[in-house]
């Protein structure tokens, strides 16, 4: 996993901190997956040594032939490569199912044909079955959970068996021997698959991690498209406004009339320069939507499109209202505002700004809809109502006749206090 995971193409930039964080991260599961691989691999072999020690020691001690113990010792050291490459396999097979067929019979092969050359070697009773048990273990952390209790039952067999047949059995029955093969039996299984549990359960936490981290990626990355969308829809509706009011202006023969066009270009200048620093703001993070600010410039863009605009607040609203409330009906404002100077044909607005004991109400009003407006309603509105399901408030509209009425509901502050 790389810091690039968590930043999608054209994605808002990731701080440093984050990038840092994301590749320790990154290291910390390897140096897991290390440990727990060699964890896994070296108590395999380290078990496969012991095992062929005891088997040595008791063909000894019937005195059979050197090459018997030559035979164990090459078979069961050969068995660890198997079990080596099935510790391997746990990194992305934990119960995943069976390895492929020509992998399970290639780390299974030596096991069991040491299993099968042991058999008739006398003092390898039992223990002559260790590593077809081991490496069965570890296939167990791979194979469907379904399919181990079978296993397991299988490999039991395969070692009671083995005792049966072999012809050193009734010299095995020390108190030493006996408990070393329950040992065996009893904790090698579950060793490993408590230790591929683990690994499992870490990989599934980091994937949740990473998950978390890519949403939360893409949460910023809508909030600065809703933004942007703010800024520049309502911006350029304004300069197009003006523009026009100039074209207008500069066509009649009145200096009067000039002199109000240069004034309106003047106007549209200072609008694009202020698209502009707000931009810079929104991609530094610095940008605040003020609702004071908001809806004076609704009121100031909204007559001088000759609509008359009335605008009512309650004096203890800011006061009141946290900076993400102000921020969000501020966003409120602005949306409304320009929907109403590109889909309307209003003459009048009413902007309302009110509490209850319950709730922050921004009611917003306006008698100009156009059959366009109805036709191409926007992906605005949609946004902000995102935005106020987020905080816990809603958005409503109400259409009747020519009259259309945007309702922008948040939790009261002060309840929130309480």
């Amino acid at each position: 996993m790389t810091s690039s995971k968590l930043r999608p193409s054209g994605q808002v930039p990731v701080s440093p901190a984050a990038s840092d964080r994301a590749d320790t991260s990154s290291r910390d599961i390897t140096l897991t997956w290390w440990y727990t691989f060699l964890s896994i691999a070296g108590i395999s072999v380290f078990l496969l040594v012991v095992a062929a020690l005891v088997v040595s020691s008791l063909i000894n001690r019937l005195e059979g032939n050197t090459w018997q113990v030559v035979v164990v010792l090459v078979l069961f050291i050969g068995s660890s490569v198997g079990s080596v490459y099935a510790s391997w396999l746990m990194r992305t097979g934990y119960g995943a199912g069976w390895p492929r067929r020509s992998v399970t019979l290639g780390v299974l092969a030596l096991p069991a044909l040491s299993w099968v050359v042991t058999l008739v070697i006398p003092g390898a009773v039992f223990y002559g079955a260790i590593p077809l048990w081991i490496t069965l273990s570890i296939l167990l952390a791979l194979i469907p959970r379904s399919h181990r209790w079978s296993v397991t039952a299988a490999g039991l067999v395969l070692i009671a068996l083995h005792g049966l047949v072999n012809p050193g059995a009734p010299s095995f029955f020390d108190r030493g021997l006996l408990f070393g093969l329950i040992m065996y039996i009893l904790f090698v299984p579950s060793t490993f698959l408590v230790s591929g549990w683990l690994w499992h359960l870490i990989t599934r936490l980091d994937e949740a991690r990473t998950m978390s981290s890519q949403l939360a990626v893409a949460r910023e990355r809508l909030r600065f498209a809703s933004d942007l969308h703010d800024i520049q829809g309502h911006h350029l509706q304004v300069i197009a406004l003006k523009a026009e009011l100039a074209e207008r202006l500069l066509a009649a023969p009145s200096e009067d009339h000039r002199a109000a066009a240069q004034e309106a270009i003047a106007e549209v200048r200072s609008l694009a320069e202020e698209a502009q620093t707000e931009t810079r703001q929104l991609v530094r993070d610095l940008r605040v939507v003020s609702l004071t600010e908001e809806l004076k410039n609704a009121k100031d863009v909204l007559e001088a499109a000759d609509i008359p605009t009335e605008v009512t607040t309650e004096a203890k609203m800011d006061a009141a209202a946290s900076t993400e409330v102000s921020r969000l009906l501020g966003l409120a404002v602005r949306e409304a505002t320009t929907n109403i100077l590109r889909h309307a044909d209003a003459t009048e607005v009413r902007i309302q700004l009110y509490s209850t004991q319950q709730a922050l109400h921004l009611d917003i009003h306006n008698d100009g809809v156009t059959p366009s407006a109805t036709r191409h309603p926007g992906t605005g509105l949609d946004g902000l109502r995102a935005r106020f399901r987020a905080a816990g408030g809603s958005i409503h509209t109400r259409q009747e006749a020519n009259t259309f009425a945007l309702q922008a509901v948040l939790p009261s502050p002060t309840r929130e206090a309480t």
